[in-house]
């Protein structure tokens, strides 16, 4: 079952499917979501109350990040890093790729945090 989350503003209602999202990526006080399909839309609230609600939701599942100040990215769409070109790849559902810049030491966080091998707990989550 597809993880989702709702944001509700005056008579209008957002729902981010966040199994389908590629990467969300701030632009003042909206966000904008663009998901594996292609498709993308603009949401009327900043990324730091779309990233509290996306947390809450998947509870403790941590394949949307937030990277610096500007994006959400999913882990499971990265293909590559390069720290020297500041480059971020992500590919999407039509075999597209999206290049983000990012910070070397953002980069090379990412990279730590994949390398990572997974403990007990995660392949817990996973299973269930």
């Amino acid at each position: 079952m597809p993880t989702t989350v709702s944001f509700s503003s005056h008579n209008e209602l957002y729902v981010v499917d966040c199994e389908s999202v590629l990467y969300m990526q701030a632009d003042d006080h909206y966000t904008h979501v663009f998901y594996l399909s292609g498709a993308h839309f603009m949401m009327p609230f900043g990324l730091s109350e779309v990233t509290q609600a996306v947390c809450r939701a998947l509870e403790g599942d941590r394949y949307l990040l937030r990277l610096g100040r500007k994006y959400i990215v999913n882990t499971r769409a990265i293909f590559h890093i390069n720290t020297v070109k500041q480059s971020l790849m992500l590919t999407d559902a039509n075999g597209n790729n999206v290049s983000i810049r990012l910070p070397k030491q953002t980069l090379r966080e990412m990279i730590d945090f994949l390398s990572r091998p997974k403990t007990h707990q995660d392949n817990a989550q996973e299973e269930e």
